[in-house]
């Protein structure tokens, strides 16, 4: 007999909160995190909404680029702001319901979008980053984008088959864009009115501290719910193999969808895991991946960041 994974979610009820499919046509409009690459955080979650719901319901999920990784001139806050309006606004005049969903950076942008549009009535904020980015992550990040450029001087062409449509162009303005974005944004959640709010977390989230989705949680004054999921980290949404149960909650929540994979759990098959072919230098050396550049981080400084704001 095969062994299988299991996630588990711990969910907060909360009987004001109204679980029901929409009467109308609605679409849930999904705004991306700090990302170096041309793939969307949620595009795997739009295509299996695509496969798994999509002929049963007039409903959508859609990926919104809230930047261009190669293009510096969209690393901005004011523009990051002009693709949600834009797409918020173009849904809403095809008569469409919206919903929003935040994730990581974004989660205080969509609550400024909510306050700014308040016919938008339910909201995901998954893995919402308050101020932890603001005091010892920007460095983790910057060091990890620097050494994506000496990877890249030292391997060239061979290390960008292996990270795929990556860039470290304009890496540290677009960092610093993004926490001005939070800066700026992070007061709306206060704000937040006549909408139901579902805030996601992984527990393992180093990114996403306890205190930062306690402090959303606090400062929301509308009706919200937290789900916890006690394996997984700041990548909840990026992987349906391993997320598919994450993505079916927050469709319940928005479209008050069935469950198709067992309620609060996703069993993986070992046969079901992809094989990953390692790339190796002159030197024989592996070339790192993204993902393992990204763990090598020293995770220190988000714990310290934590135990000092446990005393403020």
């Amino acid at each position: 007999m095969e062994k299988t994974t299991t996630i588990q979610v711990i969910k907060e009820s909360n009987p004001k909160i109204e679980i029901r499919k929409p009467a109308k046509k609605t679409v849930l409009l999904c705004f991306n995190g700090f990302q170096n690459s041309d793939t969307h955080d949620a595009l795997p979650m739009a295509d299996y909404f695509q496969k798994a719901f999509k002929g049963e319901s007039d409903f959508d999920v859609v990926p919104v680029r809230l930047f261009s990784p190669s293009e510096k001139k969209t690393h901005h806050p004011r523009y990051f702001e002009k693709e949600a309006r834009k797409a918020i606004e173009k849904y809403h005049a095809l008569g469409y319901d919206v919903a929003l969903m935040g994730y990581s950076f974004s989660c205080s942008l969509a609550c400024k979008m909510q306050a700014k549009y308040p016919f938008i009535h339910r909201m995901i904020l998954a893995a919402p980053i308050y101020d932890t980015i603001l005091r010892n992550m920007i460095p983790h990040y910057i060091r990890y984008a620097m050494k994506f450029a000496k990877l890249k001087k030292k391997y060239g062409s061979r290390v960008s088959k292996v990270m795929g449509r990556q860039t470290t162009k304009g890496m540290i303005g677009l960092l610093l864009s993004i926490m001005n974005s939070i800066l700026q944004d992070r007061k709306y959640i206060r704000k937040v009115k006549d909408c139901d709010v579902l805030l996601l977390w992984g527990e393992e989230d180093l990114l996403c501290t306890e205190h930062s989705v306690t402090k959303f949680k606090d400062l929301l004054s509308c009706e919200k719910m937290l789900y916890r999921y006690p394996t997984l980290d700041h990548c909840l949404i990026k992987s349906l193999r391993d997320d598919g149960a994450v993505y079916e909650d927050v469709f319940h929540f928005v479209f008050g969808t069935p469950y198709k994979i067992e309620k609060s759990t996703l069993s993986v098959s070992p046969s079901t895991h992809r094989r990953v072919r390692v790339k190796y230098d002159e030197d024989g050396e592996p070339i790192p991946t993204f993902a393992e550049i990204f763990s090598s981080m020293d995770p220190e400084g988000d714990r310290v960041t934590f135990a000092e704001q446990k005393d403020i």
